[in-house]
């Protein structure tokens, strides 16, 4: 009779840079993104327990890389595409952090400058699983031939992008390609957004109903990023329901970043 193998699997669930991120119910980072400009080189990121019991998580760095879709991956699985690293150009502590339930922790982080341009990295805070999630002493003694137990235990992790730059920000971009298609539940607009500066741009896409980028606003993405490993990246959302057939729709990318409120790209076209 064959021994019963006991294997735990442990899957990694990540989300990258998300706005205020969460992960679950439990963990919860802030702020969505850290940036340091010229002689900018310390800053703070708070993690937060909202779960009922205590926590322990690990903090570390990991260099990801954007691709056309907007996905956020780790650049370890795509040797093809280069990212300007910023692992060696920051420090942070703590990088094991136990809380208890509704506590939170700050993580310090400093950067010094690089050799000129836009480094990036990702500090990655991932929730660990309890002493208690693996197999019982019972469990593991129970009797079973030719058998292999696999217990699933998720570790969910939340990343967050630590850009340094060494000059102002050449952040520029437009709008192509822009079409509407219909699926169920309503229509949708599809666009290319097209980095043309030096820099990662960073922003909020608003949809206005009318020709000029001051109509109605009638709705928003928020939060979207080309890194500089890619020159474009497609973004598809809902059309609002408000708008009527014919009626004209401004798309305007708006920065979030070194000038918040500016408008960086504008196009229009006509509901169907």
């Amino acid at each position: 009779m064959l021994a019963r193998f006991l294997l735990p699997v442990l899957v990694f669930l990540s989300l990258a840079g998300t706005a205020g991120a969460q992960v679950g119910a439990d963990l919860n980072i802030s702020p969505k993104r850290v940036v340091f400009g010229p002689g900018e080189r310390t800053a703070t990121v708070y993690i937060f327990n909202q779960g009922d019991q205590q926590a322990t998580y690990s903090v570390e760095l990991v260099d990801r890389i954007m691709l056309a879709d907007g996905q956020i991956v780790a650049a370890s699985d795509h040797a093809d595409m280069t990212v300007a690293s910023a692992s060696d150009l920051v420090q942070y502590t703590p990088r094991r952090i136990t809380l208890q339930p509704r506590e939170s922790q700050a993580i310090r982080v400093r950067a010094r400058p690089g050799d000129g341009g836009e480094h990036r990295t990702h500090l990655t805070v991932t929730a660990l699983p309890s002493e208690t999630a693996g197999f019982t002493v019972e469990q593991a003694a129970q009797p079973g031939a030719d058998e292999v137990a696999v217990q699933v235990v998720a570790l969910f992790s939340v990343s967050i992008p630590v850009i340094v730059r060494d000059s102002a920000a050449d952040a520029r971009a437009t709008i192509e390609n822009v079409a509407v298609r219909r699926e169920e539940g309503g229509q949708l607009v599809s666009l290319d957004l097209l980095r043309q500066g030096a820099n990662s741009v960073y922003g909020d896409l608003e949809i206005r109903a009318g020709s000029t980028p001051d109509a109605p606003l009638v709705a928003a993405v928020r939060g979207i990023a080309v890194y500089p490993e890619i020159e474009r990246r497609t973004v598809v959302t809902a059309l609002p329901a408000t708008l009527t057939a014919g009626q004209a729709v401004t798309l305007v990318y708006r920065d979030d970043d070194a000038n918040p409120g500016e408008i960086l790209a504008t196009a229009t076209l006509v509901a169907p």
